[in-house]
């Protein structure tokens, strides 16, 4: 059972808690972990005003409605596992009627916007990620316990204020709570685990260190638990019946794609049966394999001998594309691997060699490659709408590439592809499964509203856009500023709230982000990866504290260094080269600004306006396009 709570239990061995257990209680639990500072004294003191206020609110919700206590469930400072550093809301109550109450207190007059989401934050957490609230009806509370107490409106947060040591709105609901039916054993409540989806780097260290495949009980992970089922099977059938197989595996930003493939590569790499299959995750966005290789290395030296067993020498699993492509260019039994996972395979190159004008595209020499193997399964993973650089090929231009490279090998190789790409397949009829489609975001709920929001943004559509806003504004901060210390400002303190210590592999990650077409901004990460402390590895990976980390606000990543990465808030320098004129986002003029296409200009900023995973702040610098972006419901900081 992943669940820990500073304490827990019914509402009768509540009332039998003296103050003094109780606060004893959470002081050990609050000591005892490791990701926590030095217990304040105002923490203590705060602890008491709560034990003192929830034990009349429940008395006084007990006596009006005759319910059992033994009957309900109460936890405090429960943590959040797969959170890096950090509890849930001061209180999560339960009762019978299958309700939750995430509720968190603050000794204040008034609360913070921060402070808001954050009680926000718990309640959905635990609503989306925790197995047995995933089907409860959910209530969130913010008690401000100081006399004269400032009001505030939340669409999912209830502003309570302490009244003569109760909460009254409180204990309304809960009173009204267990007037209703029992449908639910609150006992049970405690035996939850958390599936809470980890980022790429959490995600991979758990992969290769701990032999944990990261799940997350929701319809999005269980079609990546899925997808990832098929492709083991698929690979033990090619092995067993001599095959070679080629499985086009769709996802959007935010649906798993890479995460499904490290995992694969790393289940089958431990298989006994699959021992000598040299499994390998192919990438040609060489920031990505760098950021993936220093999480291994730098999860690796933190691990203490006894688990050295446990671990997989990773780097050697995921590597920069070229790499391979130039060996199988100089012979295509260079290498033999067996299954072969090529990310981000919708950015492969029309050709293998750009200066050659008739090299072959890289697909075709992959799956030349592929049919020279006895068997073997290699899987394209792929999404839509992000082409930044040159020679990429789009998604239209790759899956017809594709159907004339599969076709050349005359029947030596399988297709296995998801309908929605198979109907668009004229030279050959592949195998249709639609288990390879990763429809449903794992990051967020409101991710597919964040899709849309930023396909609305660089549509020109600002009343599409603002809509969509108020819709996720409560989940998911849209802020906008001109100034940089602002939006620096807004950032630590959010961080700061949200997390505590900040330290674990999940960490929250908070950094800056520019285009690099976009004019100056600030020093960006990867212009010399050799300089000390500026390599993108650290970057991503360190501690906050780390004069490296992102978290410093020192560096910035591009475009091309943050693709199929994220930061827990994306914190972005909007440039020159995409200016709101005339009622319309238009390029620039300017050489200096200007990309090959225009189409890279907005696939770029379609990356960077979606790299963060509960937040976005936007610095835009150009008076019409900030006006611009607040029409398209950014809040002004």
């Amino acid at each position: 059972m992943d669940l820990q709570a500073g304490w827990a239990g019914t509402w009768q061995d509540f009332f039998q808690t003296t103050k003094a257990s109780f606060v004893q209680s959470l002081v050990t639990f609050y000591n005892n972990l490791e990701w926590t500072q030095e217990l304040d004294p105002t923490q203590r003191f705060a602890w008491e005003i709560e034990y003192d206020l929830m034990l009349a609110t429940l008395r006084y919700a007990i006596a009006e409605t005759k319910t059992a206590p033994e009957k309900c469930w109460i936890a405090f400072e429960q943590e959040l596992i797969g959170e890096g550093g950090k509890r849930a809301a001061d209180i999560n109550l339960v009762t019978p009627a299958g309700e939750l109450f995430v509720i968190e207190f603050k000794h204040k007059t008034e609360a913070s916007e921060h402070e808001i989401l954050r009680a926000n934050s718990d309640l959905q957490t635990m609503l989306r990620y925790h197995s047995e609230s995933i089907h409860l009806v959910g209530y969130g509370f913010l008690v401000l316990t100081k006399p004269d107490a400032k009001t505030f409106q939340h669409p999912h947060v209830v502003c309570e204020i302490a009244v003569n040591g109760l909460a009254p709105k409180l204990a309304c609901q809960i009173i009204t709570s267990l007037n209703k039916p029992d449908s639910y054993d609150a006992l049970c409540w405690e035996k939850g685990e958390f599936y809470r989806q980890p980022s790429i780097l959490h995600g991979t260290a758990q992969v290769f260190f701990d032999a944990k495949i990261p799940t997350l009980k929701t319809s999005a992970s269980e079609n990546i638990e899925e997808a990832r089922k098929a492709l083991l099977e698929l690979y033990q059938y090619a092995k067993q019946k001599q095959q070679r197989y080629i499985v086009v595996v769709h996802g959007r930003p935010g649906a798993g794609k890479t995460l499904l493939g490290v995992s694969a590569v790393a289940e089958i790499s431990r298989s006994d049966s699959a021992k000598k299959s040299e499994p390998i995750l192919l990438s040609g966005n060489a920031p990505l394999v760098q950021v993936l290789q220093h999480t291994l290395d730098y999860y690796g030296k933190c691990k203490s001998a006894h688990d050295a067993k446990k671990v997989i020498d990773g780097r050697i699993m995921i590597q920069d594309l070229h790499i391979f492509k130039k060996q199988i260019k100089g012979a295509l039994t260079s290498r033999k691997e067996t299954f072969v996972v090529f990310d981000e395979a919708q950015r492969a190159w029309d050709k293998a060699s750009p200066r050659d004008s008739q090299s072959l595209s890289e697909l075709m020499l992959f799956c030349n490659w592929l049919s020279s193997q006895p068997f073997g399964v290699l899987v394209l993973l792929v999404g839509d709408g992000q082409a930044i650089h040159r020679n990429e090929m789009q998604l239209e231009q790759m899956l017809t590439d594709l159907d004339h490279s599969v076709r050349a090998q005359n029947g030596n190789i399988i297709a296995i592809m998801p309908s929605l790409h198979a109907k668009k397949m004229r030279l050959i009829k592949p195998i249709e499964r639609d288990v390879f489609n990763l429809k449903t975001p794992i990051r967020q709920s409101y991710t597919e509203c964040l899709d849309k929001w930023i396909e609305a943004v660089l549509s020109n559509n600002s009343v599409l856009a603002s809509d969509v806003a108020l819709n996720i504004q409560s989940d998911y901060p849209l802020r906008v500023t001109q100034s940089k210390g602002l939006a620096e400002c807004y950032t630590s303190e959010l961080q700061n709230t949200l997390h505590e210590g900040n330290r674990k592999p999940d960490a929250f990650r908070s950094g800056w982000l520019m285009s690099s077409r976009g004019g100056k901004f600030i020093e960006e990460v990867q212009k010399d990866k050799f300089k000390p402390g500026k390599h993108i590895g650290p970057w991503y990976v360190e501690p906050p504290k780390s004069k490296n980390s992102c978290c410093q606000f020192n560096t910035a990543c591009t475009e091309f260094s943050c693709q199929g990465l994220e930061l827990s808030l994306a914190l972005f320098n909007w440039g020159q080269d995409l200016l709101y004129r005339d009622e319309q986002l238009i390029f620039a003029k300017e050489k200096s600004y200007r990309r090959q296409y225009d189409h890279y200009t907005e696939g770029s900023y379609r990356v960077l306006l979606s790299r963060g995973r509960s937040g976005l702040v936007i610095k835009c610098d150009d008076n019409e396009t900030f006006t611009y972006l607040k029409s398209c419901g950014m809040k002004e900081l």
